[in-house]
């Protein structure tokens, strides 16, 4: 959940916060410390952040996402995301809650103040953006700044997880902090949260760009920008699968064989079939082929043939 820029209303004065009846007593009596304390710190402010609540409730950032859960469950609080910033506010007594938005799509801000407090509080965190600095070969100003702080303090990234996302993205030439942001935020949301998964999921994608090269050529491609199917086909083959290159041109030798031209689907559809058996490499090919041919001596046209239909199939879908 994306929390920053957090409003609670109605106050009446600079002293005076109201909390609705309708919540009831039970929420109160089964809230735990954590949740109690985000909620008063949400009531003594006309306007917070969530560094700032996790300064003065001591909570994670866990923590803080589900006292607000709870609160707004409860009748409390509701919750309205206007991207990249959240506000939390007290409903009238016959507002329903609303449902938990999805975290957005940028980090939170931290305005100067908070920035200097987090790197006083962290302050590995200063040699950190002067290596990630290195990496991408420019200074940085202070909203890339954030960003590097974002991604310790928000999504909770290790420091060498940082350092080898700028890495691997300067090698591909890509240097925006912007660009590594949402990379970093979508690697966070599939779970890859470590550095040996990252790692593991960096080779595969250098894997991918590897043999890019040689599919474009292959499929006649040029250099022209890969659709989404196409991409996400090399990708699979590559970097999923694992196929090396000379078992993706037999498959596409095969393809061409029946539908006249390049066919990714239709290649596609035969490298799954190999990789649903176990076949990877050419001589898997040749033995899986070879147990396909009919004995000596069994009789033709008596019985039904899965693989001629399934190669009938194909052609039918892909072929055309």
């Amino acid at each position: 959940m994306h929390v920053t820029n957090i409003k609670v209303i109605p106050q009446y004065g600079s002293r005076v916060s109201v909390v609705p009846i309708p919540a009831g007593n039970d929420a109160f009596r089964n809230a735990t410390r954590e949740q109690l304390s985000v909620l008063l710190a949400l009531m003594a402010e006309t306007e917070t952040s969530y560094f700032a609540l996790a300064e003065k409730t001591g909570a994670t950032r866990a923590q803080i996402d589900d006292a607000i859960a709870y609160w707004q469950s409860a009748g409390v609080l509701t919750l309205s995301v206007a991207k990249p910033t959240a506000e939390v506010s007290l409903p009238k007594e016959d507002t329903k809650s609303a449902p938990v938005p999805e975290r957005a799509a940028q980090l939170p801000h931290y305005n100067t103040d908070e920035a200097a407090r987090f790197l006083t509080k962290n302050p590995s965190a200063t040699g950190l953006i002067d290596c990630c600095q290195q990496e991408l070969g420019k200074i940085f100003n202070t909203a890339e700044s954030e960003i590097i702080i974002g991604m310790l303090d928000y999504l909770s990234l290790d420091p060498e997880y940082i350092l080898l996302l700028c890495a691997h993205s300067a090698k591909r030439g890509k240097k925006s902090l912007r660009y590594i942001e949402k990379m970093a935020i979508s690697l966070h949301d599939t779970g890859i949260l470590t550095y040996e998964q990252l790692e593991a999921h960096l080779k595969k994608l250098d894997a991918a760009d590897d043999a890019e090269g040689a599919l474009r050529t292959m499929f006649g491609i040029g250099k022209r920008a890969l659709i989404k199917r196409e991409r996400e086909a090399f990708f699979r083959w590559t970097a999923e699968w694992e196929m090396p290159t000379d078992v993706i041109e037999r498959a596409y030798e095969i393809a061409v064989g029946h539908t006249k031209e390049p066919s990714v689907p239709y290649t596609n559809a035969i490298l799954e079939k190999w990789h649903a058996v176990g076949v990877c490499t050419v001589e898997d090919v040749d033995q899986f082929e070879e147990t396909r041919k009919p004995s000596k001596g069994a009789p033709t046209g008596t019985s039904f043939d899965t693989d001629d239909f399934f190669e009938a199939a194909l052609q039918r879908s892909y072929g055309g």
